[in-house]
């Protein structure tokens, strides 16, 4: 099971709108998180990126934590 399940569905959202505009982008996650079974296995990189989407659909994150701000975006 890969992590690309979990993902919260304003960013999985987000990601999707991007796909034809940064085609090279969506694919590395895409594949990022297929390859990602916890949460710990998730690039940096692409971790930040998510984030950032969930900046950007105003997800309220219980913290500034940057690690637990990951694992909020996977529903946890």
């Amino acid at each position: 099971m890969s992590l690309l399940n979990d993902l919260i569905p304003e960013v999985k959202e987000l990601l999707e709108a991007d796909k034809e505009q940064f085609p090279n982008l969506h694919k590395g996650i895409i594949t990022d998180l297929q390859n990602a079974h916890v949460t710990t296995d998730v690039k940096v990189s692409t971790a930040n990126t998510l984030i950032g989407y969930a900046k950007t659909a105003n997800v309220n994150f219980e913290s500034n934590n940057f690690v637990l701000n990951v694992y909020e975006i996977f529903g946890r």
